[in-house]
């Protein structure tokens, strides 16, 4: 199951636990307690971004450090599903509010950290006067939604392109089986996540497997009666290049797969993206329907 957008807040309190150390010790990984109410509904490739609530910590906590402010300190990437968690401990935890084990815990690995200039929250209320509420007041949980919406606002405040995130790589797809693993694994992910595995999947091995079968051909030049082949690498191999014909951001099942994967050259691969081509989808077969005629195109086949 999943949240309606894939987008959470993760709240931080520093007086229970020290981000800004955390922070400057560089770590990637780690893991985060979330409500019990929202547990059913995380999945790896959800994206987060973590808020800092009033610092309440003394001068011996805070160590010389500068108190926080309510902000924006850091995104990340979901990368389980919530799981008990073995409770918390470590140089970051105030020792009389650690986390309790078997509190549903979700791993995270942090994609961008602000803690030297983090989007404050008077910056928001100003720049976003209508976002989230909760998001804007605090909220005394660990964990809740975001709508696509705010989550948006808050990157573009941030200076963040969507489809710049650094999301790890993944390990490189040979096979048919490792692809569908993969999209089982993201199949609830936020769409700007899909987007970049996506990109990957045509530029690896799988989107060469579909190349390759179609004999590096552009499928819709080759309906046409055109010349398939617009020209040929110094290698002597035909260039073409691979498209997902369902966009992998609606999240539809299968939308990541081989099937979904046809061979085209440049200039219809930026037709296909930006020309506002109808493309219906069957069982075996895409029927394209293009400016000059309307073209059927064979589905690539899984068991191949």
């Amino acid at each position: 199951m999943k949240t309606l957008d894939n987008y959470w807040v993760f709240v931080c309190n520093p007086k229970k636990w020290a981000i800004d150390r955390f922070l400057e010790a560089g770590i990637v990984q780690d893991t985060w307690g979330v409500r019990p109410s929202d547990q059913q509904y995380f999945s790896p490739g959800q994206l987060a971004i973590i808020r800092v609530g009033i610092d309440h910590r003394n001068m011996q906590e805070l160590n010389g450090r500068p108190k926080l402010k309510p902000g924006i300190y850091a995104i990340c990437l979901v990368e389980s599903v919530a799981l008990p968690g073995k409770g918390s401990a470590g140089e970051f935890w105030a020792s009389a509010n650690l986390r309790e084990p078997g509190w549903p815990t979700v791993k995270i690995r942090y994609l961008r950290a602000y803690l030297h200039n983090p989007l404050t929250i008077d910056s928001i209320k100003a720049q976003c006067p209508t976002i989230s509420p909760l998001l804007l007041n605090g909220f005394q949980a660990s964990s809740f939604p975001i709508n696509a919406q705010d989550f948006h606002e808050i990157l573009s405040l941030l200076g963040e392109e969507q489809d710049e995130l650094p999301i790890p790589n993944e390990p490189i797809l040979t096979t048919l089986k490792q692809l569908a693993q993969l999209e089982q694994h993201y199949l609830y992910a936020a769409p700007e996540v899909r987007e970049i595995i996506s990109r990957r999947i045509e530029r690896g091995a799988i989107g060469d497997l579909v190349k390759k079968t179609n004999h590096y051909e552009c499928q819709l030049c080759k309906a046409l009666g055109r010349e398939p082949v617009a020209f040929c690498k110094p290698d002597g191999q035909p260039y073409v290049e691979a498209h997902h014909v369902v966009p992998v951001a609606q999240g539809q099942v299968g939308s990541l797969s081989a099937a979904n994967v046809i061979s085209v050259c440049a200039n219809h691969h930026r037709q296909l993206h930006y020309g506002g081509v109808n493309v219906q989808i069957g069982v075996n077969q895409f029927l394209v329907s293009l400016p000059e005629a309307e073209i059927r195109i064979p589905r690539f086949q899984v068991d191949q």
